[in-house]
Order: C-alpha cells, then structure tokens, then sequence
C-alpha cells in the first residue's frame, strides 16, 4: 500500500528566516513558486516528499503541516466536520487539484488533498 503523505508544507511567521534556517542546516534548495498573495517556495530536499514553504495565511496553522492524500476533498472535508474537526481552510481548487485544511478533535492541523484527474 502506498503512502497516503503526498506534501509537506512550513507556515512560518518569518518565512525568510526560516528559508534561510533551513537551506544552512539542511542543504535544502528552494525556489520561488507562483502562489497569488503569498510568500511562497518549493523546497527540494532532494528526496522524500515534495514541499513547501510560506508564510502563515491561515488561521490557527503555524509550524509543519501534512497533507494526506484522499479519493473526494469535498466528501472528506465533510465526513471530518461530522467528526468534530474544525474546518480552517474549506476546500480550494488549484491546478494541482483540490486541498482543505481541518483542525482534528485533538488539536492537530491535517491538510486533505485530492489530486487532479490527468
């Protein structure tokens, strides 16, 4: 069975810094990507999950946040919400495809991302 991770990604309330941080400690290289509105990066660790960094845009999510793979983000995002997580960011289609973000029962920021059918 494949892992169901698809993404990471850094909220950070000082993405410069924490770029920065990063790229001396680790050896990550980054790139800036497109993202309207925000200060965003794709980070190449050279292996393992794909991932990005960006400043903190939405509320409550600070720190890493992982985005796990699912079949339907409308159906997921719902079936969360009637298990008692708190919807932070409902669903939003990008060319990638579809992504949420829920706060679970206990705390924890999961991001839901359905990707798109090529």
């Amino acid at each position: 069975m494949a892992s169901p991770f698809t993404y990471l990604e850094l909220h950070s309330s000082d993405p410069k810094k924490a770029r920065r941080f990063y790229t001396e400690l680790l050896g990550w290289k980054t790139k800036p990507a497109e993202v309207p509105g925000r200060d965003y990066h794709e980070i190449d660790a050279g292996e393992g999950l794909p991932g990005g960094l960006t400043d903190a845009f939405i509320e409550g999510v600070g720190g890493w946040l992982v985005y796990v793979r699912v079949d339907d983000a409308q159906a997921s995002t719902r079936r969360a919400r009637e298990l008692g997580a708190q919807v932070l960011r409902d669903c939003v289609q990008i060319p990638e495809g579809v992504f949420s973000v829920v706060r679970d029962p206990a705390g924890s920021a999961v991001g839901l991302f359905q990707p798109a059918k090529r």
